[in-house]
């Protein structure tokens, strides 16, 4: 699914816990990493190759990124999986921390189906981006003390 911006401002304060900032109390290891191999199989299968690295000390599980040279746009995709409510954030190399009217116009159509399409297929939640640059506002004050966006709250090195 591909969350509008309501329902990404949403999310954000739905997932928030002061108490557990890598991850939720009852936060499934196993059931993460697998769903992160599927998904970076079936980026693997759509794109012909992408690569993945673990998130540690973060609040996110891992990226996986597509090679500009397999996309259709000619640019290298990102995709950041946070460790909280199946939440994930898509971008590209020269998209990484802009709004989403500009990564609508980078991204081709066909990369977004195919990325959209995988992250769907999985359940995870495609957040926008705009929301995400906004001030963090959440209910823990080391976050909002530091002046965080709530990138850092979900999908950052804490």
């Amino acid at each position: 699914m591909q969350a509008d911006e309501a329902q990404t401002r949403e999310l954000l304060q739905t997932h928030d816990d002061p108490g557990h900032m890598e991850f939720p109390a009852h936060f499934d290891h196993e059931r993460a990493a697998t769903r992160f191999s599927q998904l970076e199989s079936g980026l693997r299968t759509a794109f012909g190759a992408c690569y993945s690295s673990a998130g540690q000390d973060s609040s996110f599980h891992g990226d996986i990124e597509v090679p500009a040279a397999v996309t259709s746009g000619g640019l290298m995709l990102r995709v950041r999986i946070s460790n909280f409510g199946d939440l994930a954030a898509a971008s590209s190399e020269e998209a990484l921390y802009c709004d989403d009217a500009e990564l609508a116009e980078l991204l081709h159509p066909a990369d977004a189906a195919r990325v959209y399409g995988a992250l769907d297929y999985l359940g995870y939640i495609a957040l926008r981006l705009d929301p995400l640059e906004e001030m963090y506002n959440g209910a823990s004050a080391f976050l909002r003390e530091r002046g965080a966006p709530w990138w850092d709250r979900y999908f950052d090195y804490l």
